[in-house]
């Protein structure tokens, strides 16, 4: 994924509020309102612990983030720190879902235009958005859109990956951070809502079945479908 940015240096956009916003928004989406490590945090944004560390302390002096002495502890949002994430989450999401459904922008795309995009907007044009869509309850690729400052119950969801040959399953959402696996998915017709049967499940390729079509599908994208029996 690319060389390891410092700091509150998240994104091609460098300015630290941005960061922050990002930090904020990978901490709740990691644990959707329960502590994360740091190193997961790390992870997710492809940053160093080092930096982690140093916005820990930052976004703490911000009361984004419940203090916490100890360096080893997992990051806890504070409840300004979890508004602030929600309010990230609803923008974005929003903003994938009027630009695919209103400018017809494709999936795969999504994503990296709304992250750019979010940061730049207001929490009053987010909700003329919301109401512009007619409050939809989920973005293209399946994920809710909160509008308030709810965390979603329950742990994830199987992915397509996992689950035996001959079960049957539906696609409730894709993971929307690899531009390259979400324009396969769609192209292969495994979007959110999708009935699909399971007719092959080996250590590389997966075939289903979805709806008159066989489709084969690289095992690590299938890992990013996120469904149900």
């Amino acid at each position: 994924m690319g060389n390891k940015t410092d700091l509150l240096t998240v994104g091609s956009d460098r300015s630290p509020s941005r960061a922050r916003e990002d930090y904020v928004k990978a901490i709740y989406q990691l644990g959707g309102g329960a502590p994360v490590r740091a190193a997961a945090v790390a992870r997710y944004l492809n940053v160093s612990r080092v930096s982690v560390s140093k916005a820990k302390r930052l976004l703490e002096g911000d009361g984004l983030l419940e203090p916490e002495p100890a360096p080893a502890k997992p990051l806890r949002l504070s409840h300004k720190g979890r508004a602030l994430a929600v309010a990230m989450v609803r923008r974005h999401r929003l903003l994938e879902t009027f630009l695919h459904r209103s400018l017809d922008v494709p999936l795969e795309r999504v994503h990296a235009e709304a992250e750019r995009i979010e940061h730049v907007i207001s929490d009053d044009l987010a909700a003329r958005i919301a109401a512009f869509l007619g409050r939809p309850s989920s973005d293209p690729h399946g994920h809710p859109i909160p509008y308030d400052d709810a965390t979603a119950a329950g742990g994830p969801l199987p992915t397509l990956a996992s689950v035996a040959e001959g079960a049957r399953v539906v696609v409730v959402s894709l993971d929307d951070r690899d531009d390259e696996a979400v324009g396969a998915l769609a192209a292969a017709g495994v979007l959110p809502g999708a009935a699909l049967r399971v007719e092959r499940n080996d250590t590389a390729k997966m075939r289903v079945r979805c709806g008159k079509r066989v489709v084969s599908l690289n095992r690590r994208h299938a890992a990013m479908v996120r469904i149900a029996t």
